[in-house]
This record gives structure tokens, C-alpha cells and sequence, in this order.
């Protein structure tokens, strides 16, 4: 699909960077920012609800219809300031056979699937072609930081994932990573120089019904210029999953552990880790597995520290390590896989070791 322009000047479209796609959105209302996805971004909306569909079906016997997690959904929705559900009427009203209230279940998709069916149901076996996973490293250099990921999941998804680029007036420019109609998942970096990364972590604490994670990414790429705005943002209300955060500025890296209803905070001095488990002695007994990803937390510490105290760390370099196989890199049968990636710098579907990274299309501005 080409460029598409409304009456009001609104308008997306796709670009290529080094073979990696990316969409582009400029739009002056958030229901046009709405339609403008939904016409785009209609594939990948299509695709995510039918997986979620499919979920639903392996959970009839728990009576988890479709419906049902329509209905879960409708829960959160009272958190969702009244400009994204605009935005998302807009999805739904240029798409056959989605509704808003099949956006909304998208847009609070990771909330109920690690908040609320993991831990209640002790992660059954329909979850497992679900899983999500993450390996995230932070640098900070003398004068600059670094902050990347890989990000894994089932291959099922594979063709639900892109990179967006939304630009509308008076905020930043916001390029993230998004999942069907997700309004951003909670990795990607804005023009004030902001980044984040996130790891989800399986566990056995239900998630608070609060602002749902996609919601909560949009809000803070917008309302937020620095590392430390975004983590007061992030802290300031319950979390409806538990996970790792790395949030960056040119300046400062805070890892932030994530559960419901506590926090722990690290300034990181050198460098940093983060994958789908805590680091956290006091946070370990609430693990729903206690080794899952232990291996690949020290594997990878070790990696970028033996990069970082012999050569120092470039974008270039950090790339190499997320290419790092089969650790880091992911791409067993099976299991989840390398299916994008970001540096400071770079973006990609795919994995590094055998697709070639595109460069973020962002101006940074003061």
C-alpha cells in the first residue's frame, strides 16, 4: 500500500532502511493515528486475532472462550485514557469482521496471558507455543549509554511484528516495536533520546487490573523526556505483569524488576543484563520457574563484560553479541526465537545473525 493523505493532512507510509520495513504515521488527532494503523496495519491485526483465537480454543476446557478474555479485557479499559480509545474505535472502524472490543483484547493481550493465566493456572501446557522472551544489555559508556535487545518469541507471531514510526504535533517522535494492533509494546526509543526495553518474567503473582502494558508504553514514550520521568511514570501505578525494564537516556540507565505491586531499582555504573528472570535475591521465591533463563542471564553478563572491559562498546559491537547463537540469538525449533531487534542506533525484524539491520529513522531533539 502507497502513501494514503485525509483531509486533514494525516498520512502514512512504508519506508525501507537496509531492507528492514518500518511504517510511518504523521497524524494530528489520535482517531486518524487510528484508522491510519488499521488500514496499514490491518495484516498484522488479522493475524493476532486469530492466535489469540486459537489460545482460546486450547482453553475450552477451563471455559476460556474467545469471549471470555473479551470480557478480561473490558476490565482494564477504564485506565485507558479516552485519546487511545479513540485511537483504537479508529482501528476497528476501517477493518471487516474486528471490533473495538477485539482491539482492546489485543491491546491487553500480555496483561492477561502473564498477569492473570500464567500464574493462576500454573502455566499450562497450552501457554508454552506463547511464550515470549527478551535478552536486553545496557552500556554506559564515559560520555553516552547503549541500550539493545533481542526480542524472542513463538514463530507464530512472526508475521504480526513491526516497527512504527508515529509522529503527531507537539510530541515525540516514537519509533517501537509493536505487536497486531498493540499501540507499542514497551521497547523502542523516542526523539527526547528516551529507550526502553522489557523482559517479561513468568511467576506466580497475579497482575494488578491497572493501565495495560502497550497503553502504558504509548504513555510514556509521550509524556516523558528522560530516563528518570519514565521511571517515576512507570512506578507510579500497579503493574499488571511482572518483568524487567531497562530505561535509558543519553545519561543514566535504570534497571527496573517489575512485580505487581513492588519495585527494585539498580543505577547501573558499567554495564547490564536482563532477560526473562530476576536478579534479585528477595524476588527469586516468586518465580514460577526458578533456573528458566538463570543460563542465559550469566552467559550473556559474561559476554558483554569480557566486550566492554577489552574493546569498549559500539552499536556495532552490541550487534555482534545479539547475533551471539544459539545463547543469545535464538533460533531452535520449538522454542522461542530471535524475531526482532534494536540498538541505540538499529532496528530489525528478524535476528542478526543472518538479517541486516536497518537504521532508526529518528532526529533527536533537545
Amino acid at each position: 500500500m502507497g502513501k494514503i493523505e485525509n483531509v486533514n493532512g494525516s498520512h502514512a507510509i512504508w519506508h525501507e532502511s537496509n531492507n528492514q520495513k518500518y511504517l510511518e504515521i504523521y497524524a494530528l488527532n489520535y482517531y486518524d493515528l487510528g484508522v491510519l494503523e488499521g488500514k496499514f496495519l490491518s495484516k498484522e491485526i488479522y493475524i493476532l486475532k486469530n492466535l489469540i483465537e486459537i489460545l482460546a480454543l486450547k482453553y475450552i476446557p477451563k471455559k476460556f472462550t474467545y469471549q471470555k478474555f473479551r470480557n478480561m479485557a473490558q476490565k482494564y479499559e477504564k485506565f485507558i485514557p479516552k485519546k487511545f480509545q479513540l485511537e483504537m474505535q479508529g482501528m476497528a472502524d476501517v477493518l471487516e469482521n474486528v471490533s473495538y472490543e477485539d482491539i482492546l483484547l489485543q491491546n491487553c493481550f500480555l496483561d492477561i496471558l502473564y498477569g492473570q493465566l500464567i500464574p493462576k493456572d500454573n502455566y499450562d501446557l497450552a501457554l508454552h507455543s506463547y511464550d515470549f522472551g527478551c535478552t536486553s544489555f545496557g552500556v554506559k559508556n564515559q560520555n553516552s549509554t547503549l541500550i539493545g535487545q533481542n526480542f524472542d518469541l513463538s514463530i507464530v507471531f512472526k508475521f504480526s511484528l513491526t516497527f512504527t514510526l508515529v509522529k503527531m504535533p507537539n510530541k515525540p517522535d516514537i519509533f517501537s516495536l509493536r505487536l497486531g494492533s498493540l499501540l507499542s509494546l514497551p521497547t523502542g526509543r523516542t526523539s527526547h533520546g528516551v529507550a526502553v526495553s522489557i523482559n517479561v518474567v513468568k511467576n506466580r503473582i497475579k497482575g494488578a487490573i491497572s493501565i495495560p502494558c502497550s497503553i502504558k508504553a504509548r504513555m510514556a514514550f509521550e509524556k516523558c523526556n528522560n530516563a528518570e520521568a519514565l521511571y517515576n511514570f512507570v512506578i507510579s501505578t500497579p503493574s499488571t505483569t511482572s518483568g524487567n525494564l531497562l530505561i535509558a537516556d543519553d545519561s543514566k540507565i535504570i534497571a527496573l524488576e517489575i512485580l505487581p505491586t513492588e519495585y527494585k531499582r539498580e543505577d547501573v555504573i558499567d554495564t547490564v543484563v536482563r532477560s526473562n528472570t530476576f536478579v534479585s535475591n528477595s524476588f527469586q521465591k516468586y518465580l514460577f520457574k526458578p533456573k528458566y533463563s538463570k543460563k542465559r542471564q550469566r552467559y550473556a553478563e559474561k559476554q558483554l563484560n569480557e566486550i566492554y572491559n577489552n574493546k569498549g562498546l559500539t552499536d556495532d559491537l552490541l550487534l555482534n553479541l545479539l547475533a551471539d547463537d544459539p545463547i543469545i540469538c535464538r533460533m531452535k525449533r520449538l522454542r522461542s526465537k530471535t524475531l526482532a531487534f534494536n540498538t541505540k542506533s538499529y532496528f530489525g525484524l528478524g535476528n542478526t545473525k543472518y538479517n541486516k539491520p536497518g537504521l532508526i529513522p529518528l532526529d533527536q531533539i533537545n
